[in-house]
């Protein structure tokens, strides 16, 4: 059986625990002091196969345990930064990239018909019979307030290659705010989630919300290609809607490998020049409208390998139901993948739920630090801190 480690394995830590360093801080851009999220954070261990991560969190924060001396940042938007981190606080500063190329491509292509052909490469490139282990988790709020939170050690044993899969829950828990136990019959804090956890990586690897944009004429696309100072060299088509048009569009952008043609990150969320075209609805006594949608995944080709690593969902949106829901809602997931196999049997019982907040909370070790999944935020830590285990 042909493996490839491509973060850290549980194993691989308890081998070598007595070497663990653990350390956080931030991550900001050196020009601005802005915080900035989402940096990829990587280290290897020398004279090792092993490679491990992790990513900072929406406000820039990092926390993990490594091995070794020597860590990464990188950021498709910034320099490469290698440094050794301190056991206090760091300040981690990263230099906007400079390009020494950056020019819209000229092609005989359309930039929409590339995507096309781009899209189609990178679903062909899913390696089936593999799994992806990920750390995942899920956030409700209602009204700007959390209710709920869960999070999970989630295997997916992907069979198709649109990256459909069944999955084995393994570690979770799962939170939830104490005004739930006081609210009777159906409200907003019913619900748990409006993603469906068995779909996550599917949903990042059909690429369907690249899809409707690629079958709405409202939108261009400006193909450029880029070269840093350090020869890095990706192609990027930038997602532009009409600003002229009365509906509520989205913006964004696509990264993609020059060499491979495939996907390498993909970002799409609601244009702000749009939100007053979102339109309040009603079906069946339900109103509802929809205010801001996010979508993000990441990518990554080790050994001939498509894999995803990181993929986000967020929707914000009103629902009123009669005299008893009249709420904005927010929900939002996270997957961080930390290992990668080929070749894999699905092991255990598959997950039946369609969330992860329903299998409660079962747990024998501190999942959610061992695997330096992304840290939560100070308000978000507040929250798990004073909810109810469910």
């Amino acid at each position: 059986m042909k493996k490839f480690i491509v973060f850290i394995t549980l194993l691989a830590v308890n081998i070598i625990s007595s070497q663990n360093k653990e350390s956080n801080g931030i991550i900001k851009n050196s020009e601005t002091l802005a915080p900035i999220e989402f940096v990829n954070i990587s280290f290897e261990v020398e004279n090792s196969s092993i490679s491990t991560g992790s990513i900072s969190n929406e406000s820039g924060e990092f926390k993990i345990s490594y091995i070794g001396n020597k860590v990464t940042f990188s950021h498709i938007s910034y320099e490469t930064l290698t440094t050794i981190l301190s056991d206090d606080f760091n300040e981690i500063l990263l230099k906007p990239k400079e390009f020494t190329l950056d020019e819209i491509v000229i092609s005989t292509i359309s930039p929409r018909d590339y995507l096309k052909e781009v899209i189609k490469n990178s679903k062909n490139k899913i390696v089936k019979n593999s799994v992806l282990k990920s750390y995942s988790r899920e956030f409700v709020k209602i009204n700007d307030e959390y209710t709920k939170f869960s999070d999970a050690l989630v295997d997916y044993y992907i069979r198709r290659k649109n990256g459909k899969s069944d999955i084995l829950l393994k570690e979770h828990r799962a939170f939830y705010n104490n005004i739930i136990d006081e609210v009777e019959g159906f409200n907003a804090y019913n619900l748990n989630s409006v993603f469906d956890v068995n779909d996550y990586v599917k949903n990042a690897y059909d690429f369907k919300e690249l899809k409707n944009i690629l079958n709405n004429k409202s939108y261009t696309f400006e193909w450029t290609f880029k070269e840093d100072l350090n020869g890095e060299q990706y192609e990027c088509l930038e997602i532009i809607p009409n600003i002229e048009t009365e509906e509520l569009l989205n913006k964004g952008y696509v990264i993609i490998d020059p060499k491979t043609h495939n996907i390498l990150e993909f970002k799409i969320y609601t244009s702000d020049e749009h939100l007053e075209n979102s339109e309040t609805k009603s079906i069946l006594g339900i109103k509802f409208r929809l205010n801001h949608i996010l979508k993000w995944s990441k990518f990554k080709i080790i050994d001939d390998n498509y894999i995803l690593y990181y993929n986000k969902k967020q929707v914000n949106i009103y629902i009123k139901i009669g005299e008893k829901v009249d709420d904005e809602l927010d929900f939002n997931s996270d997957l961080y993948v930390y290992e990668f196999m080929e070749n894999k049997e699905f092991e255990g019982n598959k997950y039946k739920g369609k969330t992860i907040f329903e299998a409660g909370t079962s747990f024998k070790e501190e999942f959610w630090l061992k695997y330096n999944s992304f840290p939560l935020t100070k308000t978000q830590e507040n929250f798990i801190r004073t909810a109810k285990v469910n």
